[in-house]
């Protein structure tokens, strides 16, 4: 995403935001830090995103050491939830600053499945020693890093690479399919490097239109025109299933698999496809979403 696309993003959600503000309207950022981004929910997801990883990972009530998040997003709730998992060290970083302190409260604010949803990844009793430790911190962005929540941005991976840390977990949650194609290959080039020995990469791709998912979750496949910075913004960048494989294979060393690709049928495909998606598969153009998991080889 170029920097004045990725400028404006957060310009123009501080705007509507406002703009229901004066109107009397509920900010609907708010509505989704109680709803599908709330802690509990965002544990969930983490929960099931993780279970994929299985013994690759540290089990439950051992050190698990760091973990870098790749797309923070407003409401912080997955960078928490690693935290609260056993990472002493959670880096999560934006291309842009969008973490709004009173959406990260909103998100916390009241969790009641988020212990039973992680509960095959941390015990009880370190679960609630850790989110009060978060609870402590207000979710002050400066006594969070204190504690080892650490919001860096703008930042990218590439740059993190001039550091020695490295991280024992590359996670990233519907944040892949916004960036603009050309920048791929480097992004998944320079996230793995930062892999330690034995560490795990774990990315769920979103790979539906943004615009319409639940209706017309394929109607950015039709003939468009040139697909710019700003559209793999706002709906995403239109890579099919086959194409995301070919990217981590090359970009990187890794050995990656893909345990979950799944297909919908219940929406149509575009009448007319753009020219780059004619003689894909049916089962590749109707692939909705890609999780990627790759381990590091451990140092001999």
């Amino acid at each position: 995403m170029s920097s004045a696309t990725a400028d404006s993003v957060p310009l123009r959600r501080r705007l509507a935001s406002w703009v229901n503000r004066v109107r009397g309207r509920e900010d609907p950022n708010q509505r989704a830090a109680r709803q599908h981004r709330s802690f509990d929910a965002m544990s969930g997801i983490l929960a099931w995103m993780l279970s994929h990883a299985g013994e690759r990972l540290q089990p439950a009530g051992r050190p698990r050491g760091r973990a870098l998040e790749i797309g923070t997003g407003q409401f912080m709730a997955h960078a928490a939830a690693l935290y609260v998992c056993g990472y002493d060290r959670v880096l999560t970083i934006d291309r842009y600053r969008q973490v709004v302190p009173s959406l990260v409260r909103a998100s916390l604010e009241t969790p009641v499945l988020a212990r039973r949803l992680l509960s095959p990844h941390v015990d009880h009793d370190n679960y609630v020693a850790r989110l009060r430790r978060l609870e402590t911190t207000q979710y002050d962005l400066g006594r969070l890093a204190e504690t080892g929540v650490e919001y860096r941005a703008p930042a990218e991976a590439s740059a993190l690479l001039a550091d020695d840390e490295r991280f024992d977990l590359v996670f990233s949650y519907t944040v892949l399919e916004h960036v603009p194609p050309s920048e791929i290959p480097g992004l998944l080039a320079s996230s793995s490097r930062l892999l330690a020995p034995g560490g795990v990469a774990l990315h769920l791709i979103d790979l539906e239109d943004h615009r319409d998912p639940r209706a017309d979750p394929f109607a950015f496949l039709s003939p468009i025109g040139t697909w710019s910075d700003e559209a793999c913004g706002e709906r995403g960048n239109r890579v099919r299933r086959s194409r995301w494989r070919r990217y981590f294979q090359e970009a990187t060393s890794l050995n990656w698999t893909f345990p979950y690709a799944p297909v919908r049928h219940d929406a149509p495909l575009p009448a007319r496809l753009a020219t780059e998606f004619q003689g894909l598969e049916e089962t590749d153009l109707r692939t909705s979403a890609l999780l990627a998991m790759a381990v590091a080889p451990r140092a001999d």
